[in-house]
């Protein structure tokens, strides 16, 4: 397994995982277009943040994470918009990852994400052991 910062050339793996987790949202309309500007943004740019893990040569587990100004409070919120693998422990790996980056960069107060959809429960031991904290439904890390 190999985890390694996400490239413009990861596109069309990283958007059929995207595909993917999307189908779990039946009444919402997958524009691929927006999609397409999206991964271009965050890869493109260094205050977003994207990992790709690889086995066997293929992108099998994606982190996608957009910082942005915090709307309520000073400095910038990051927030996980996609995260995803199908390679055991890669998952981990990419949001122990996401957690040093973030601890990283002082520009960034709160980083985190907010699953609206029902996952394994030890998803969410998973990341209170790497260090976010549950806050309503949102697993967020303070910096």
């Amino acid at each position: 397994m190999i985890i390694r910062p996400a490239t413009l050339s990861d596109r069309d793996a990283v958007l059929s995982l995207a595909y993917a987790q999307a189908a779990k949202y039946p009444l919402l309309k997958r524009d691929a277009p927006k999609m397409n500007e999206l991964f271009t943004d965050v890869v493109s740019a260094a205050r977003h943040y994207s990992l790709v893990a690889e086995q066997n040569g293929e992108v099998k587990g994606v982190l996608l994470a957009f910082t942005v100004n915090n709307a309520w409070a000073q400095r910038q919120s990051c927030g996980v918009m996609l995260w995803v693998s199908e390679i055991p422990d890669a998952g981990a790996a990419m949001l122990r990852k996401f957690r040093d980056w973030i601890k990283s960069r002082r520009a960034i107060k709160v980083a985190g994400f907010a699953p609206d959809v029902d996952l394994d429960p030890r998803v969410w031991k998973l990341a209170e052991r790497i260090g976010f904290q549950r806050h309503g439904g949102a697993y967020l890390l303070y910096n």
